[in-house]
């Protein structure tokens, strides 16, 4: 008969029954308890082998922190704060004490308690020469809080074992104190935070984090994986310390970097560019705002962006176009041809062309404007964006000339601004030339720039002929504060003069202005000198893909330049717009409009917002403008077909 039965029948049975469960608990507690103080002294399977030819390191290894990220202002960008990684031994754990540490860390942790009991389980394996092996070391979770570290240690200090501890014997003690401060401890690690999100997310980028072993010890480290995080990650990372026995080398910790960048302008930027894409629903929107006497990058922007804190949520938007996507630039490339022609003293602005009323045939081929035009002068087929008569000017200037002046001006070439991904554009030789390309080229076909290299380009006409560096880290700064090193505003050569530049200004003014292609891009209390682009994208072998990249580079005040301003619109939808000077130059104006309220740039006329005006809205160029060496060689690429250039406004 079941006990239960007999007890029922007999009340009497009832205590003994109970006393009866509670000692076989008992006995099965002492137990389990006895398995693990063997497991916790000599593995589950006995003691494992030792490791031939390893010996323990004499030193233990303490992590350097990571430098931070800062803006010109001073504004984190990017920091590390301390945390912990949370590892356990599974065999001080044991068997019978997986599930009890697993249901007290579950909550503390925020993992399931399922999947803590399985990875605190020990297991063995065996290698290839019949060694067995115990797992005395896993991961249960990464990037710990310190505060919740802190609930597990104190968690695990007063975890109840079941037991009644005044009867253990002395080694049970031992496993059991073990068990609470040794069998699940923290390593030393950082998370890598950004404060602002997704601002500057192409300039900062963004780290992974890796484990390294270093004898029985574990390390985690952080490697820069793009931006500024990758280009500069040896002195982010700083030096680690070390510490043995009485002797101890502190850590040394990683550089700040300090950027040109200003966060605020950097915010406005992307604002204007998330609302342009959004408006004419393109497939990406680029801006970079640079100071054309210094080349100092005040904001670098792509839409869409991701956010570096979550970088695997968005990994197709971590492209950066600014500096890695190239495309033929179309018409914003023709102020390099008639930069160069007026400074060769080939043609004036007040000399006439015949723009052939629209259509002209060069080499069996045929060359349009957007629209007929007959006689103009030189300066009206810049301000107009004239094909034709670009091509006229450039046939002037002959192909080893054009070539020169193209690659002069930094195209073909990276312009080592410290982001990685840089591309070099495409510039070819003229043997490579076909009979057409002296009349693509300078239109902006047939060669492939960054928007990066045409700012620049731009920016070189805005300072009266010099071309820059572009400049992004303004100085490494040590933990304290203390510049180590500043890095110099660079002269890369004088590519035209400044008579030539004048005279490229006198015409860009009036390419923003109502008789010109960028009206939309005029603002109220400066003078704006710039070019339109819009250029028909090259695919499946044809101009005739209906996709465009729409561009705008100027800059303002005209006569005493503060900012230039690139803004590019890759693949705009074109029931909305397509032309440079349609969805471009009014994004151009919102950025300069807020930048110039932001900046406190005073107007042309000498007022100037209330307020205490920034201090480096307008620094003053290098006292030694000597020029930095030859032109690099054109580098290589796809070659375009010189077939007819798209309409260009």
């Amino acid at each position: 008969m079941r006990t239960d039965t007999m007890t029922r029948m007999n009340p009497r049975a009832q205590p003994y029954a109970r006393l009866f469960g509670l000692a076989a608990g008992l006995v099965l507690a002492f137990v389990a308890l006895a398995v693990w103080v063997a497991a916790v002294q000599v593995g589950p399977l006995g003691p494992a082998p030792a490791r031939e030819g390893v010996k323990a390191p004499p030193k233990a290894l303490i992590p350097a922190r990571r430098g931070s990220i800062l803006d010109v202002r001073g504004h984190l960008l990017a920091t590390s704060t301390p945390v912990k990684t949370v590892c356990a031994d599974p065999v001080l754990v044991g068997a019978g004490q997986a599930g009890l540490v697993a249901r007290t860390l579950a909550p503390i942790l925020e993992l399931p308690e399922l999947e803590l009991a399985a990875l605190l389980w020990p297991r063995t394996r065996t290698n290839e020469l019949g060694q067995v092996w115990t797992n005395r070391y896993v991961v249960l979770k990464h990037k710990v809080p310190l505060d919740r570290w802190q609930q597990a240690t104190q968690a695990m200090a007063s975890l109840y074992a079941g037991v009644d501890e005044r009867k253990l014997k002395s080694r049970e003690l031992v496993a059991l104190r073990a068990l609470r401060e040794r069998a699940v401890h923290g390593v030393d690690d950082q998370l890598r935070q950004y404060p602002s999100g997704p601002l500057a997310a192409h300039v900062l980028g963004f780290v992974s984090s890796r484990e390294c072993a270093v004898g029985d010890d574990h390390v985690f480290e952080m490697s820069g994986v793009a931006g500024i995080e990758r280009t500069f990650d040896r002195l982010l990372n700083g030096a680690p310390g070390w510490v043995q026995k009485s002797d101890e080398v502190a850590p040394r910790s990683g550089l700040n970097v300090v950027l040109t960048l200003d966060a605020g302008l950097q915010h406005i930027v992307e604002q204007e560019l998330e609302r342009a894409r959004r408006e004419f629903r393109a497939a990406s929107v680029c801006a970079i705002v640079m100071v054309p006497k210094t080349g100092e990058i005040l904001a670098l922007a792509n839409a869409p962006t991701f956010d570096p804190n979550r970088p695997g949520d968005e990994p197709s938007n971590h492209w950066n176009h600014v500096v890695g996507s190239l495309h033929e630039p179309g018409s914003t490339f023709k102020v390099v041809p008639f930069a160069t022609a007026l400074d060769d003293r080939i043609l004036r602005l007040e000399d006439t062309v015949h723009c052939e009323n629209g259509t002209w045939q060069y080499a069996d081929l045929v060359l349009h404007d957007h629209k007929g035009y007959g006689v103009l002068t030189y300066e009206a087929v810049l301000v107009k964006s004239s094909n034709i008569g670009t091509a006229k000017a450039a046939v002037r200037l002959g192909k080893a000339r054009l070539y020169h002046s193209i690659t002069n001006f930094g195209f073909g070439v990276v312009t080592g601004i410290p982001l990685p991904g840089e591309a070099a554009g495409v510039v070819y030789p003229p043997h490579k030339w076909s009979k057409v390309s002296i009349t693509r080229v300078p239109i902006g076909h047939e060669v492939s720039a960054t928007p990066l290299q045409m700012c620049l380009a731009m920016s070189a006409i805005a300072n009266g002929g010099w071309l820059l560096r572009p400049v992004l880290v303004d100085r490494l700064e040590d933990f304290e504060g203390r510049v180590v090193t500043r890095f110099p505003r660079q002269v890369n050569r004088r590519v035209i003069g400044e008579r030539a530049a004048a005279e490229m200004q006198r015409a860009l003014v009036k390419v923003a202005s109502e008789d010109g292609t960028a009206a939309a891009a005029s603002l109220e209390y400066y003078t704006v000198a710039g070019k339109t682009g819009t250029a028909e994208k090259f695919a499946n072998g044809t101009y005739k893909s209906g996709k465009y990249y729409s561009s705008f580079v100027g800059y303002f005040p005209a006569e005493d330049p503060a900012l230039c301003i690139l803004v590019a619109v890759d693949e705009p939808d074109r029931r909305v717009g397509h032309y440079g000077g349609r969805v471009a130059a009014p994004v151009f104006r919102a950025i300069a409009e807020r930048a110039a309220n932001y900046l406190r740039i005073p107007s042309e006329g000498g007022s100037e917002p209330p307020g205490d005006p920034a201090p480096r809205w307008r620094p003053e160029p290098p006292n030694d403008w000597a020029g930095g060496g030859a032109y690099a060689a054109a580098g290589r690429g796809r070659r375009g077909q010189g077939l007819t250039a798209g309409a260009e406004r």
